[in-house]
């Protein structure tokens, strides 16, 4: 959970400077070649960590749900051997 604490951090740093490095685009006027090349790398790159997120964010969704139904499945199962223990 850690490794992946500190993926997030590092992406959403890097998001920051993407931004940063676009507004001082906007701010600019006579945009070469160069520029706006660069200008579209970034919008690639930041989709690209935008799925990354998506990824990191879902994985944990997902490890949270089976860790909940197996809790929920425990649960019945304990229930369901004191319930039979208290029958017999």
């Amino acid at each position: 959970m850690w490794r992946r604490h500190k993926a997030l951090v590092r992406l959403k740093d890097e998001l920051n400077t993407l931004a940063l490095f676009d507004r001082v685009h906007e701010c600019t006027s006579g945009h070469d070649l160069a520029s706006n090349r660069a200008h579209a790398l970034r919008q690639e790159r930041r989709a690209q960590i935008m799925n990354e997120i998506t990824e990191l964010s879902t994985s944990q969704l997902e490890r949270w749900n089976r860790a909940w139904i197996s809790s929920v499945i425990l649960l019945l199962c304990a229930g369901g051997y004191v319930v039979h223990h208290f029958l017999n």
